[in-house]
C-alpha cells in the first residue's frame, strides 16, 4: 500500500497548516540572488504582486548578474530531481521540505524526530521523502553522519548498499590497511579490498565540497557601520531587492478561485520577505554585539560562537537559523562576509576558547615565516599550536589549510622561490592573540 494511501483525514490536513509559516521559511532559506530570480518570476505570473524600483539607483542584485555566471544552484537541481522521481504529492513535499533543512555542506543535521512536530509530517513519510532526497545528485547529499555520506558515495560508484553500509562502517580499517580483518569481516578477496580501498582515496568527507554552488560575488543583504564614538549599527541593503506590494484590491470580490489564489501568493511573498528581513536583521545586530572586536579593530580576529548559542540567544530554533544563515551575507568596510562566517565551533586554547579563524591566521603566521628549504608539515604546525595552548588535531590542522587553499608542505616547498632572501623563523613564544 502507498504510503500516501495510509494517511488518515487528520494527517493530510496537517500538511496544510499554515501556508504562510512555510512560505516565510521557504523564502528564508533561498539565497539572495536565488530569492531575487524568484520575485521576478512570480511578479511575471502573478498580476498582484507590484514590483517597484528600490529608488537607489542599479541594485546589488543587478551587480551581481553583471559579474556572475548564471548556473543551477544546488537547491534547484535538487528541487528539478525530485520532481522526476516518481513520487506521490505528499512524499514529494516531505522530500523538498528536507531540502530547505540540509546545512551548507549538503548533510542532514536535524534528526527526524524532531522534524515530525516542524513539518507536520508523519515520519514514515519524512523517511520516504528522505530516500528520495538522497537518491539526488550530489552522491551522500541528505547524509546524517559521515558514514552514511560515505555509504550513499559507495553505492553511487556501483557497491551493493549493504556492503557500502559495512565498508563504511569499518573506514579506520581500511585507513590503518587492516586487511587481514577485513577479509574475515566482509568476506572479499584481497583484490576487491583493494578495489574498494582505491574507491575510498576517492570519497568526499561532505556531500558538498566548499566550492559547489559558490559565485564570484554574494550579494549583500545588510551593512555594518560603525560611528567615531565606537558605535555599531547594522542597517539593511535596500537595493538588494525591489520594492514589493499588492495590487490595491478587495480579495472578497474576485469572482474565481484562480485569481484569490494569485492574491494570495501575492500576499504571502510581501509577507514573507518582510519577514525574512527582520529575521536578517535580527541575526546582523546579533553578530555585531558578539563580534563588536571584529568590526572595531582591524577584521582579524573572531570570538568563537556556535551557531547554537546564538539560536538559544535569539529565541530561535536551529533549523530556522540555519535557512537563515545560508547564501546570506553582510558587508563591513568595503568587504563581504557571509553569516556564516561568524559561527564556528570552539577549539580549547590559552586563555579559554578559540576560534578556528583566529586559530587558522596563527597557521598562517606560522607557514609565512616557514624556511621555503623546509616547509612546515601539518604534524609540525599542530605541534606548534599544542605548545601554544591550543588543544587540536593534526587531521583538524590538514583540514583547516585546506579551507584556506594553502598546498600541503610538499605543494610548498615545490612552489617556494629563492626570492626570500632571508626567511622569518617560527619563534615558540609566539601566541594566538
Amino acid at each position: 500500500m502507498a504510503l500516501t494511501a495510509r494517511l488518515d483525514l487528520a494527517q493530510r490536513q496537517r500538511l496544510a497548516v499554515s501556508p504562510q509559516l512555510r512560505q516565510s521559511l521557504a523564502i528564508l532559506r533561498l539565497p539572495t540572488a536565488a530569492l531575487a530570480e524568484e520575485i521576478a518570476r512570480e511578479a511575471a505570473e502573478n498580476p498582484f504582486l507590484t514590483v517597484a524600483d528600490p529608488g537607489t539607483g542599479s541594485s546589488a542584485y543587478d551587480y551581481a548578474l553583471a559579474t556572475t555566471a548564471a548556473t543551477e544552484s544546488l537547491v534547484e537541481s535538487l528541487h528539478r530531481q525530485i520532481a522526476l522521481q516518481r513520487l506521490g504529492s505528499v512524499e514529494q513535499a516531505a522530500a523538498l521540505y528536507l531540502v530547505g533543512e540540509l546545512r551548507e555542506d549538503g548533510y542532514l543535521d536535524q534528526p527526524l524526530g524532531e522534524l515530525t512536530d516542524a513539518a507536520g509530517l508523519p515520519r514514515a513519510i519524512l523517511e520516504a521523502g528522505l530516500a528520495a532526497l538522497q537518491r539526488c545528485e550530489p552522491a551522500g547529499i541528505g547524509a546524517r553522519t559521515l558514514a552514511e555520506c560515505l555509504e550513499l558515495q559507495l553505492a553511487e560508484a556501483g557497491l551493493e548498499r549493504s556492503l557500502a553500509r559495512a565498508v563504511a562502517l569499518r573506514i579506520d580499517d581500511f585507513a590503518l590497511e587492516r586487511w587481514a580483518r577485513l577479509g574475515r569481516e566482509l568476506g572479499l578477496a584481497p583484490a576487491e579490498l583493494t578495489r574498494i580501498s582505491g574507491l575510498l582515496r576517492g570519497l568526499s568527507s561532505a556531500p558538498v565540497r566548499d566550492d559547489r554552488d559558490m559565485v564570484a560575488m554574494i550579494v549583500p543583504e545588510l551593512v555594518v557601520e560603525t560611528g567615531p564614538q565606537g558605535q555599531i549599527s547594522v542597517v539593511p541593503v535596500h537595493s538588494a531587492f525591489p520594492r514589493l506590494g499588492v495590487l490595491d484590491a478587495r480579495r472578497d470580490t474576485l469572482d474565481t478561485d484562480a485569481l484569490r489564489a494569485l492574491y494570495d501568493r501575492a500576499s504571502l511573498m510581501v509577507r514573507g520577505v518582510a519577514a525574512r528581513s527582520e529575521t536578517l536583521l535580527r541575526i546582523g545586530r546579533f553578530i555585531a554585539t558578539t563580534q563588536s572586536a571584529f568590526f572595531l579593530g582591524s577584521h582579524d580576529t573572531i570570538r568563537p560562537v556556535t551557531r547554537a548559542e546564538a539560536a538559544a540567544a535569539l529565541s530561535m530554533h536551529g533549523s530556522t537559523l540555519g535557512r537563515a544563515l545560508a547564501g546570506k551575507a553582510l558587508m563591513a568596510g568595503n568587504r563581504v562576509y557571509p553569516l556564516s562566517h561568524f559561527f564556528s565551533r570552539a577549539l580549547n586554547g590559552p586563555d579559554g576558547r578559540v576560534s578556528p579563524f583566529d586559530v587558522q591566521r596563527r597557521m598562517r603566521e606560522l607557514i609565512a615565516a616557514e624556511s621555503a628549504d623546509a616547509p612546515l608539515a601539518d604534524e609540525v604546525i599542530c605541534a606548534q599550536l599544542r605548545r601554544e595552548g591550543v588543544d587540536i588535531a593534526r587531521r583538524t590542522v590538514a583540514k583547516y589549510r585546506k579551507c584556506m587553499r594553502i598546498p600541503s608542505s610538499f605543494g610548498r616547498k615545490r612552489r617556494k622561490v629563492s626570492t626570500q632572501n632571508q626567511p622569518r623563523t617560527v619563534h615558540k613564544n609566539d601566541k594566538i592573540s
